[in-house]
């Protein structure tokens, strides 16, 4: 065969901010120490990678033999080390700032530790937009990848496409590869015979004498997804495709920057915000999803493929919109980057303010890692310990930034078009939304770094559906890609299903029907008498507390009663005061049960019911009353999807304070509520 067809691998290992040790050793173990054997095994295939900057971290700390293996082989030319953000942000929606200051980490680094010059970088989940060409050149970037599903949104074919393609925003001039998605679904998933093919397939149909594909997808599919360390390794798969590539003198394998020596670009690009298909179905509101799903099937047949390029899913920015605390988190690290760039822009900086800086960004960046602020096919937002690494990055770096003394700050903090009401000082931080029912977005420990309010809402999720219907059977033996795994993790978890119609924040105000029960309560299948969950509350600063207050409705017997509910905050340390004051405006006695609720990230506990008590304490965490309440408990758990199935997560805590409100017309109830925390 007179052409010549050239195969640029590309691998991306990374594991998230606050990941458990054991994960990462196991990743170690399953996926990236093998393939590296392998790598070694066939020293005449070359192939480019990139780890984040977690993952080099954790093998200079723990496996500093990884890092010289890396180093032989990259100082053999066999391998090409590609740059990134450091802690692996999803770069459009962090600040420009810190976009560059990830990069030039990450280059930093490869170079002091590998001599590398770095001249490309992975683009996290190929989360594209046009802006990004200016931060990857002044970063020192001259190419990236991005999937084919791009270009086809850009309006080009996948069977044309090959080698790279040049952009440009501002005149910033960057070379782009398009990842075959064809090839990720086939490596390593599909027999080798089926892959050659597929690379004779494209060689013969193009009509130059030379192509380029290009095959850039996670490491951890090469041994940690389910089943594929046995076939991966134990089955050979790939020892037999290197030698397979080896011994085909029509293919050759080349680093990518090898490539852009010999090789000029295909043409010019201009590619539209995009991802890859799968991630810009995820971001779609849940019902959009189910649609486009469908969508998708109608046009599943190969014979179809030329109407299903078309067919486009949503925006990655969209997971904000989905995902209140998606967003919550988002702006939180938004706020701290503006409290970094403020000391950055200091003139005259001493030497402490320089120490203060470093470490502050370092914990910003880290606070960037991107699985926390979204879901798809893997836990991220969906797994606590993920939110939790984020949060405790975001509030030390606000430690370490010394807040002064406390006060009470009016703004849109989270970019809704409401303001909120925050309050900061060096042992607390309190977010209020007094437009949403009054209540607490956040309440974070600064002084131990932890976000007490760090719980998800229970969604209904398009793979629910899924759920439901699938049939329990053992399935079948083939190994699969990531996004066709079905399983569950235990039996019966559409028990679990019950979803939310309110956000799961604090301070809540309950006015419940008289038959509401804990266990309707905990199913969200009760009755709301009152209109003080969601609606407005007003707002006022005295003396250093916040004051809210609302006169609305409470129905009884099918009557409106006028109630007005009135709830101080009061921001101590370590003690956060909540004073009620519940007036009946009505010419009617109110009879009815109220509930204030708290939604906490506490782990502990099962579903119960406490009557008459006035104090309750769980690790870290207390509460006191000044009235014997009746308390409701119950584990607020979600059913979400992983690369090992389907399964049941807990999220936090609801505690709910009832009381049986019995008030004459002009009769006030008052309770006061204390949460306390301490460092264990």
């Amino acid at each position: 065969m007179d052409k010549k067809l050239y195969f640029l691998l590309g691998i991306h290992n990374h594991q998230p901010v606050g990941n458990f040790a054991e994960v990462l050793e196991k990743a170690l173990a399953l996926a990236y120490r093998p393939f590296l054997e392998v790598m070694e095994r066939h020293p005449k295939i070359k192939w480019s990678l990139h780890c984040s900057g977690i993952l080099w971290d954790f093998f200079g700390d723990k496996h500093p033999e990884y890092l010289e293996s890396i180093r032989q082989m990259h100082q053999r030319g066999q391998l090409e080390l590609l740059s990134a953000g450091y802690y692996e942000p999803i770069l459009p929606v962090i600040p420009e700032n810190d976009r560059r200051g990830q990069i030039l980490m990450l280059n930093e680094y490869l170079q002091k530790q590998f001599s590398a010059r770095v001249r490309g970088g992975w683009l996290t989940e190929r989360v594209w937009e046009p802006h990004l060409p200016k931060d990857l050149v002044l970063s020192g970037l001259e190419y990236t990848l991005v999937d084919d599903r791009h270009f086809v949104a850009a309006g080009f074919s996948p069977e044309e496409l090959q080698g790279y393609y040049v952009t440009e925003d501002e005149n910033y001039l960057v070379k782009i590869f398009p990842i075959s998605q064809k090839l990720r679904y086939y490596i390593p998933f599909a027999p080798v015979d089926k892959v050659l093919e597929y690379f004779q397939e494209r060689l013969a149909k193009n009509p130059s004498p030379v192509i380029a594909l290009t095959m850039g997808d996670d490491g951890e599919k090469f041994g940690m997804w389910p089943k594929t360390h046995e076939h991966v390794y134990k089955d050979k798969w790939l020892d037999n495709f290197l030698t397979r590539l080896e011994n085909t003198p029509w293919i050759e394998t080349l680093t990518f920057s090898d490539y852009l020596d010999r090789f000029g670009p295909q043409g010019r690009v201009y590619l539209p915000t995009a991802s890859y298909l799968e991630m810009t179905e995820w971001a779609l509101p849940t019902k959009t999803q189910e649609i486009f799903e469908q969508v998708l099937n109608m046009f599943k047949e190969p014979h179809q493929e030329y109407i299903r390029r078309f067919l486009s899913g949503g925006f990655w920015r969209n997971f904000l919109t989905k995902y209140s605390e998606a967003n919550q988190m988002h702006k939180k690290m938004l706020r701290v980057s503006q409290k970094v760039k403020k000391l950055e822009s200091k003139k005259n900086k001493t030497e402490k303010d320089k120490k203060i800086l470093q470490l502050a960004r370092n914990h910003l960046y880290q606070g960037q890692c991107n699985c926390a602020y979204w879901h798809g096919v893997f836990g991220g937002l969906y797994l606590p310990h993920l939110r939790q690494g984020v949060y405790q990055n975001l509030l030390l770096a606000e430690k370490a930034l010394a807040p002064g003394k406390g006060q009470w700050v009016r703004t849109d903090f989270n970019a809704d078009g409401l303001d909120e009401y925050i309050w900061e000082d060096s042992q607390k931080n309190i977010y209020v939304s007094p437009a949403r029912g009054g209540r607490i977005l956040e309440i974070d420990g600064l002084d131990i770094a932890e976000n007490f309010t760090n719980v998800l809402t229970r969604r209904p999720e398009a793979y629910h559906q899924k759920l439901r219907q699938m049939i329990k059977s053992p399935g079948s033996g083939e190994v699969q890609t990531i996004h066709e795994i079905l399983r569950a993790k235990e039996e019966n978890l559409d028990r679990y299903l019950h979803y939310d119609w309110y956000e799961r924040n604090s301070l809540l105000d309950h006015f419940f029907h008289p038959d509401t029960t804990l266990e309707k309560f905990y199913r969200a299948e009760y009755g709301e008498q009152g209109d003080f969950v969601l609606e407005a509350y007003r707002a006022e600063i005295s003396a250093g507390d916040l004051n809210l207050s609302r006169q609305g409705t409470v129905w009884q017997d099918s009557r409106p009663l006028k109630v007005v509910v009135e709830k101080r905050i009061i921001p101590g340390s370590p003690t956060i005061k909540f004073v009620y004051r519940i007036t009946n405006c009505s010419e009617t006695r109110l009879l009815t049960p109220f509930g204030s609720e708290f939604n906490l990230a506490v782990f502990s506990g099962e579903k119960s019911e406490s009557p008459a008590i006035k104090e309750w304490v769980s690790g870290n965490l207390s509460f006191q009353s000044n009235l014997p309440l009746t308390l409701w408990v119950y584990p607020l758990e979600t059913v979400s999807l992983s690369e090992d199935g389907f399964e049941r997560t807990r999220q936090g805590t609801c505690f709910t304070f009832v009381s049986r409100l019995n008030l004459q017309p002009g009769e006030i109830f008052s309770l006061v509520l204390q949460l306390t925390w301490k460092k264990l």
